[in-house]
């Protein structure tokens, strides 16, 4: 009798399941050859939170704010609501639940101007109808990658007051650095 030449069954689910285990290890351990990914990912939720606001405020015709709790790291949407709802007894402004950062990314300070810098407490920035908002600079660090490497674990969030446009740049930037950048010449 011959026998067939091939792997059984159970030879085959061994070696899919240590695949499986390397891969899933693989997976979760991911973070380690991107350290800076939950950072650009925080400033990128929170920059589509700055222009979701801006334009619902346009299309509706109503302020809406955003809060930011520099101290919890943390930031909120505050919405105005409708007639319907105002007539329900509702307030004339709804809060709405927390977002919070990554734990390993936190607030490093909001920069209005050159002078007006906020590192602690709370900020309430409001989105007008017309599309203005006031401009400022959000910066964002993380704990993950050493404080020495400046460029890396730190993210700049720009917020346009002319055009409410939102803008990212890795490092940190000062408002200065930021206008000088984008001067017509």
């Amino acid at each position: 009798m011959s026998r067939q030449a091939g792997f059984t069954l159970i030879e085959m689910m061994v070696v899919l399941l240590l695949l499986g285990v390397g891969f899933g290890y693989t997976i979760i351990n991911i973070d380690f050859l991107v350290p800076n990914a939950s950072l650009e990912k925080a400033a990128r939720d929170l920059g589509g939170t700055l222009t979701r606001l801006r334009g619902l405020a346009v299309f509706r015709g109503r302020p809406y704010q955003l809060e930011y709790d520099l101290d919890a790291h943390k930031y909120r949407v505050i919405r105005p609501t409708s007639k319907a709802e105002q007539e329900e007894g509702l307030p004339e402004y709804i809060e709405t639940d927390w977002f919070e950062l990554p734990s390993e990314v936190s607030f490093e300070n909001l920069q209005f101007n050159q002078q007006d810098v906020l590192t602690n407490s709370s900020r309430l920035i409001e989105f007008t109808p017309m599309g203005g908002v006031e401009g400022h600079l959000i910066h964002l660090i993380s704990a993950k990658i050493p404080p020495d490497e400046q460029d890396r674990n730190r993210y700049t969030i720009e917020l346009n007051p002319i055009t409410g446009l939102v803008s990212y740049q890795p490092g940190l930037k000062e408002y200065a650095q930021v206008r000088d950048e984008f001067e017509f010449r």
